[in-house]
């Protein structure tokens, strides 16, 4: 069974739930962790998974604040620098999340939100918050980041690790896919989402496989 604050390792997924979702239920993930983490990696695997259940799901990120306020408003000489990582940012986007959760739309955050006490405001106003810490080796993340356009300017001594988050996850260990179907199961196993589970042999550990399941349930195009 899983446990608060629980660390994934690999192979542990226990199955896939093919219930679809009832209307007017929401919850919000808050990823959080450095640059290079997988945060909008996950985000992504994660609401392509729930949209295929029936859920309505949005993504809050960086990039979409950024696309809005230069392109919508059009106050691009507004915007000198990242602000994604102060307390206000959060705060802002912890409103948003209370306000889609009265809509029953699931929110899924990706920004690194490095101090504890914008976490701790979030998990006080957001009903049915799942807080979920990625990391990963530093060669990985700067790896990661050389990828990256638009980093976030935040470094490692700036950022607060969460104590007790619902789920710690490294992600330098696993494929993106695997930690997506690790997340679900968690969902599942917390009430989150009605999980139906199915026989899964020790050869699923493949990633080739996993991506097959993914693909074949609509998760992946």
């Amino acid at each position: 069974m899983f446990q608060h604050g629980e660390n994934y390792t690999s192979g542990t997924w226990p199955g896939w739930s093919t219930i679809s979702a009832s209307n007017g239920f929401s919850f919000t993930i808050w990823l959080t962790g450095l640059p290079g983490a997988g945060k909008r990696t996950l985000a992504q695997l994660l609401k392509k998974a729930l949209i295929a259940r029936g859920y309505k799901v949005e993504i809050i990120d960086t990039q979409a604040f950024t696309h809005f306020l230069r392109l919508e408003l059009q106050i691009n000489e507004e915007i000198s620098e990242d602000s994604s990582h102060t307390l206000g940012y959060d705060a802002f986007v912890t409103y948003i999340c209370t306000l889609m959760a009265r809509n029953g739309i699931i929110c899924i955050t990706s920004s690194v939100s490095p101090f504890s006490e914008a976490r701790k405001y979030a998990r006080e106003q957001i009903p049915q918050f799942i807080e979920v810490y990625l990391h990963c080796s530093t060669e990985q993340r700067q790896k990661r980041l050389e990828e990256l356009e638009d980093i976030p300017a935040i470094t490692p001594d700036l950022y607060q690790p969460p104590m007790m988050p619902e789920l710690s996850i490294d992600t330098s260990e696993d494929f993106p896919e695997r930690i997506a179907l690790y997340v679900i199961s968690y969902l599942e196993q917390h009430s989150y989402l009605a999980p139906i589970w199915e026989n899964v042999d020790t050869e699923d550990d493949e990633i080739a496989i996993i991506k097959a399941r993914l693909q074949a349930m609509g998760y992946l195009e």
